[in-house]
């Protein structure tokens, strides 16, 4: 039988909760240098004590928001695994949702392309689908690149640049034109077809609305 968390445990998780909400809120807005953490402890209602029973500077809670806003989208993604196993379509709904998250979380992307210290490094261990799906889309010859490390980093570089990009501009009805662009470009780049790349951003991205709408009815 599993032991229910006392009520020192369920405070002590309340406060952590709290703190990460009031730093995704605060330097999502401000910029993580523009944020003390008097004002993150004051928007979360908490003492300044209680921060540092859980992190240790500034850095920190950013770096674990960020790790939370990239874990959501990741089971996100997990979602649409099993209806199409083809690589190239996995990646493009992966892309989707990680450039969508600028237009509909734009403070929960501009934390996520500042402050994953890690996000490059191909052997990371939140980096291992990604891995996945490039040697899968390697192996069956639906990707051609020369080195994993290359087309990892290639893929991230159209999520980081497309993110910034999408939060620098008013949103504009173009947007999800430009959000499709950057996925064909980023399959052209991967060796598929010009035809093949845009079937797979336009499918990927049809799939991810129908989903959202769905989960708003």
């Amino acid at each position: 039988m599993k032991r229910q968390p006392g009520y020192r445990g369920l405070r002590h998780t309340s406060n952590r909760e709290a703190l990460l909400g009031a730093a995704s809120d605060l330097i999502g807005t401000r910029g993580l240098w523009n944020v003390s953490i008097d004002e993150i402890v004051h928007h979360a209602g908490v003492a300044k004590g209680t921060f540092y029973n859980h992190f240790k500077d500034k850095q920190d809670i950013a770096h674990h928001v960020a790790l939370g806003v990239r874990q959501d989208v990741r089971d996100r993604i997990a979602r649409f695994k099993t209806i199409n196993p083809d690589p190239a379509w996995r990646l493009s709904i992966a892309l989707t949702l990680f450039l969508d998250l600028a237009v509909h979380s734009p403070k929960k992307a501009q934390i996520l392309v500042t402050m994953l210290t890690d996000v490059s490094d191909v052997g990371a261990p939140m980096n291992a689908r990604v891995r996945e799906t490039l040697e899968a889309g390697l192996s069956t010859n639906r990707f051609s690149f020369r080195s994993l490390d290359s087309a990892f980093v290639f893929i991230l570089g159209i999520v980081s640049a497309g993110i910034k990009s999408i939060l620098e501009r008013d949103i504009q009805g173009d947007t999800p034109e430009l959000i499709g662009d950057l996925i064909a470009h980023g399959l052209i780049g991967l060796g598929l077809s010009s035809t093949d790349a845009e079937l797979m951003a336009t499918t990927a991205r049809d799939q991810v609305r129908s989903a959202s709408t769905s989960d708003q009815s």
